[in-house]
């Protein structure tokens, strides 16, 4: 597993398709297995999971405070 890069931005992550792209590209592209996300009833923390072709997963969890989001991107190996 890659550490944990943390990044505090105020609107949702700009960089998000650049990192999902290159993500995937080193993981052999999309997995069959459809994106999934969830959060709270409150809109104030979720998280959002990528799965690439060779089983690894991008998850980002994020959250809200404020006028600030704070998002955490972990690429996790397969089992």
């Amino acid at each position: 597993m890659c550490p944990p890069q943390t990044t505090v931005v105020e609107s949702p992550s700009p960089d998000r398709e650049e990192r999902v792209h290159n993500f995937l590209a080193r993981h052999g592209g999309v997995s069959v297995k459809p994106s999934s996300t969830g959060g709270d009833e409150w809109g104030s923390r979720g998280w959002s999971e990528v799965y690439a072709a060779d089983g690894h997963t991008l998850r980002c969890d994020w959250s809200r405070s404020g006028g600030l989001t704070e998002m955490q991107y972990i690429e996790i190996a397969p089992p």
